[in-house]
């Protein structure tokens, strides 16, 4: 499990895809990503690369006797983002939402990509040629991006760059809840003591109680 990286020249020339104003680092609950912030408040995260599937698979088996002395759900959660061995073994999905619970952050509304993360100049959609699930964006200098769940990814071999928006509390219950419903294909991945972070957010729906 390596932390991801960013080269110097993009830290210093990524521009917000919502606003079009410059990002900077900050400091966020994930030691493993890369958040990206903007004036208006807008962040991104560049994710680390995540581990085979089959590794994430193993997540719901695993010891972790070191959360026994943990009593918060924020401590378990920041246990699981932190430690390298579970972190190793926690779907990444998993790792956006323990990152949201933590931080308590309000958001009504995700960040939208209208602006080109590179030159910071306005989106337009295109036929995107690969796949029918996700929208093709380009700007005027023929910086191309595919879209797709909040994810927007580099379609050009000159740069390797693939920006997370951040949740907003909306979307943060709709998967707290899909993560509770006890899917034979999710159960694997999911650890009791996470079940008991998400079910012990004030985002999870009482539905999924």
């Amino acid at each position: 499990m390596h932390a991801t990286n960013i080269t110097e020249q993009l830290r210093a020339e990524l521009y917000c895809p919502s606003c079009g104003d410059g990002l900077v680092l900050c400091k966020s609950a994930d030691p493993w990503a890369i958040c990206l912030i903007c004036s208006c408040d807008h962040r991104f995260f560049i994710m680390p690369p995540g581990p085979l599937a089959a590794f994430t698979a193993t997540a719901a088996g695993i010891a972790v006797p070191e959360i026994g002395g943990l009593s918060t759900p924020a401590a378990i959660a920041s246990f699981w983002l932190s430690d390298p061995r579970a972190r190793g073994v926690l779907n990444e999905q998993l790792a956006l939402l323990l990152r949201a619970i933590i931080e308590s952050r309000k958001i009504l509304d995700e960040p939208h990509f209208s602006f080109c993360p590179v030159c910071g100049v306005t989106l337009e959609e295109y036929d995107w040629p690969f796949d029918v699930y996700m929208k093709g964006l380009r700007c005027q200098s023929d910086h191309r991006w595919a879209l797709r769940g909040g994810r927007l990814h580099s379609a050009m071999e000159t740069v390797r760059l693939e920006l997370q928006a951040e949740y907003s509390d909306a979307v943060v219950s709709q998967l707290i809840a899909a993560w509770l419903k006890r899917d034979t294909h999710l159960e694997p991945n999911l650890h009791d003591s996470v079940r008991q972070v998400l079910l012990r957010s004030p985002l999870c729906p009482q539905s999924a109680i």
